[in-house]
């Protein structure tokens, strides 16, 4: 049987947001090592069968996971369409890094799960967080960052962001919330020197 195309909602009437939403819930609650696919149909109410017309299996399942969990950071792709400083893009940035810590700790191991699938070049792809990367990459561009460089601070900053936050444990939220400000103070320098 052929898979359907996952933008193609004709099965059970399921989309990719209501997948990912149910995905995101059960990783809430279990982990991303807990996630089955019974129990985002469970949460879909629909039986197991009617999920993979959508996803194969869990590895599509936590693909499609990654790519689409950041719908609820739109605001912050459309604030990043406004920077207009190295500074606003560093507040900006800081600001980001820490919801995404807040985001990542009520999904136990989702952020292992985004190390895992960070490419280089994510932000052409589609989804949610292609979407995100490309606006951040965007607006160093547009503060005069040549693209390459734009791409490589990007890139170390997500990096650093998921480092840190999967090597967190209980009781250390102002080590990161520190290295956070340590880290930013480099980036700004960095970009103030290559920002024409």
């Amino acid at each position: 049987m052929a898979r359907r195309d996952p933008s193609s909602h004709a099965a059970a009437g399921i989309t990719v947001a209501a997948i990912t939403d149910a995905a995101l819930a059960a990783i809430r609650a279990t982990g991303v090592d807990g996630l089955t696919m019974r129990a985002v149909a469970e949460r879909l109410h629909v039986r197991a069968p009617s999920l993979y017309h959508h996803v194969h299996n869990k590895a599509d399942l936590l693909d499609l996971v990654a790519r689409n969990a950041f719908d609820r950071f739109a605001a912050d792709k459309t604030a990043y369409d406004e920077v207009r400083s190295v500074d606003e893009w560093i507040a900006l940035t800081k600001s980001g890094a820490l919801e995404l810590r807040a985001f990542y700790a009520d999904h136990p191991g989702l952020a292992g799960l985004i190390q895992s699938k960070a490419t280089p070049d994510r932000d052409r792809g589609e989804g949610s967080r292609a979407e995100l990367v490309r606006a951040q990459i965007e607006s160093l561009v547009h503060l005069g960052v040549p693209e390459s460089r734009a791409r490589h601070i990007f890139e170390v900053s997500a990096r650093w962001t998921l480092a840190a936050v999967v090597a967190e444990t209980a009781g250390t939220a102002d080590l990161f919330s520190d290295g956070l400000d340590l880290f930013l103070y480099g980036v700004r320098a960095r970009l103030l020197d290559l920002a024409t």
